[in-house]
């Protein structure tokens, strides 16, 4: 027999549902309002499932559209990132010497009276006041190790005092078996540990696996949120259960208010897992896995890690180097084990020792040793480049192109900086870029937008920033090709770079004003009004169609 759903107000049979999430049923419209109260802060599109090989994750209960927001959060806890300079420990602002407020209480120091109340405080404020002698903090712009310890503090403060609270944060994964014997694992247990038991006092309170298991826990689930400068941390609920691709179809953000923003970047059907990346996308597949091993305790098997091509992108391909051979080289696959304190460290295992690079045309075959080395050689080359000179970007990819695919990570990363620059180093914006340079910002933005598109749709915050910069050089072009060819061709460049505009303030319409990209959205805004305008005033100058 089928299963019959029941309202969730009075428990009758019911054939409406929530139209959000489709999880809850209502038997009326009434009971649906009346609910709604409640329900409107667990109401996603997606819901919690579990299985032996995912653990907990989302699937979508809907068809959800791209830019649709997935789930909205407060975080659970939020503190300042372990390694800081002191910082208000209400609102996370850098502090300054002379331009501080104790807390009465504990001494820490303040950005103001009013943070000195806030909630958030509270964990510390109890332990420092209890400890019988307040802090006294009298070094600033630096990083201080005072700080390391205050959001595990934050964590552990709620198994006493808030035990919902407690039991959400313990649900949360915290990999300490994974993490035992490594070096952040012994860092943490002395500048941590042995800080909260003779600082504060509670060794008698707190034993080492619980203070241990509150570091994983902040470690593995924390989201570093990017509205100040330094960085504070949050730790989240649902977000956490969010599982990892590198081709990922949400991608996160956050609000003004510090509540976490996960909106999809594609379109994603019913019944799909909800995928954010945890790392950096724009980084090669090797980086990408090892990065993933050292932080997350996994090897990535997605389907982006699991094609050497990655797409047809050829993200990481080398050329090959034999005489009048167009191919490209790759390995057979990315997908070894990585070595790391949980893996076998046998090298016969991975057969490392046997690993080539194999060109696409003419089967050539180059050890893992050499193309090592070469990349090893570019990335310091990379790394010695002048910062902000669009003519050492342009000697880089030049260079490079005898040795890389033009669409490899290394290749990318620097048409990325040089696509962005272009325009940024003349008085006059790209009103002063000679024509060449015009073009070639073009060229960049479209190459690597639609690169994009292809790799990691879901990282709307670069493509949205691309898009502005190719809204304005498409823009500048029609302004200078209408100088000869009149006002019909600027109208013609003016409708395309509002087009253009329109996708890129689509894909930004969720970053706050705090963050570049959030600037950007609001700049697009008032730019969208200007052509709108623009594009009324070339249309009513044309001569009538005949």
């Amino acid at each position: 027999m089928t299963k019959k759903s029941i309202c969730a107000i009075c428990l009758a049979e019911a054939e409406q549902k929530c139209s959000g999430c489709q999880a809850v049923h209502y038997c009326s419209k009434e009971h649906q309002k009346q609910h709604w109260k409640d329900h409107k802060l667990q109401c996603t599109p997606a819901r919690v499932k579990e299985d032996d090989k995912f653990g907990r994750y989302l699937e979508a209960t809907r068809d959800i559209k791209a830019g649709d927001i997935v789930i909205k959060e407060k975080p659970l806890i939020t503190g300042p990132s372990q390694i800081t300079p002191p910082v208000c420990l209400g609102c996370y602002k850098l502090l300054e010497e002379g331009k501080v407020v104790q807390c009465d209480k504990c001494g820490w120091p303040f950005c103001s009276e009013e943070c000195t109340h806030k909630e958030e405080h509270k964990p510390e404020c109890h332990y420092t006041e209890n400890r019988g002698e307040k802090v006294s903090i009298s070094t600033f712009g630096m990083p201080h190790p005072n700080y390391q310890c205050i959001t595990v503090l934050r964590c552990l403060y709620q198994r006493d005092h808030d035990p919902k609270m407690w039991s959400k944060i313990q649900s949360l994964q915290s990999h300490c078996e994974d993490r035992k014997g490594t070096e952040k694992w012994n860092h943490d247990r002395k500048m941590i540990v042995e800080f909260i038991w003779n600082f504060f006092k509670l060794k008698e309170t707190f034993n080492e696996e619980e203070i241990m298991r509150c570091c994983g826990i902040v470690q593995i689930n924390g989201h570093e949120i990017p509205l100040l400068e330094p960085e504070y941390v949050g730790v989240f609920d649902r977000i956490s259960m969010v599982e990892h691709s590198c081709r990922a179809n949400c991608n996160k953000s956050f609000t003004s208010q510090g509540e976490i923003i996960l909106s999809a970047g594609l379109n994603i059907s019913t019944g799909t897992h909800i995928k954010v990346c945890y790392t950096d996308p724009m980084w090669g597949t090797e980086a990408r896995r090892h990065h993933l091993a050292d932080t997350w305790f996994f090897e990535c098997v997605c389907e982006r890690c699991s094609d050497v091509t990655e797409f047809g992108t050829m993200y990481s391909a080398v050329k090959c180097k034999k005489k009048d051979c167009k191919g490209y080289l790759l390995p057979e696959t990315f997908i070894l084990p990585i070595l790391h304190k949980t893996t076998n460290p046998d090298p016969k295992t991975r057969n490392l020792d046997n690993k080539t690079w194999n060109c696409n045309v003419c089967k050539d075959a180059v050890s893992d040793a050499i193309i090592q080395q070469l990349l090893a050689d570019i990335g310091r080359e990379l790394s010695v480049m002048p910062k902000g000179d669009p003519d050492a970007c342009e000697r880089f990819i030049n260079h490079c192109s005898n040795y890389l695919h033009p669409l490899h990570y290394y290749m990318t990363d620097v048409s990325l900086a040089l696509a962005q620059m272009i325009g940024q180093e003349h008085e006059h914006g790209l009103a002063g870029v000679v024509d060449d340079r015009l073009i070639l910002k073009t060229q960049l933005c479209k190459k690597i937008a639609d690169l994009l598109e292809t790799l990691a749709p879901a990282e709307t915050r670069l493509r949205g920033s691309l898009l502005f910069e190719l809204h304005a050089a498409v823009a500048e072009t029609g302004r200078r090709q209408s100088l000869t060819e009149g006002p019909m061709t600027l109208l013609g460049y003016v409708t395309e770079s509002r087009k253009i505009l329109t996708e890129s303030a689509g894909l930004l319409r969720h970053e706050p004003p705090e963050l570049p990209e959030g600037r950007l959205y609001k700049q697009a805004k008032i730019n969208l009004v200007q052509m709108d305008e623009l594009i009324r005033n070339l249309s009513a100058s044309l001569p009538a169609p005949m």
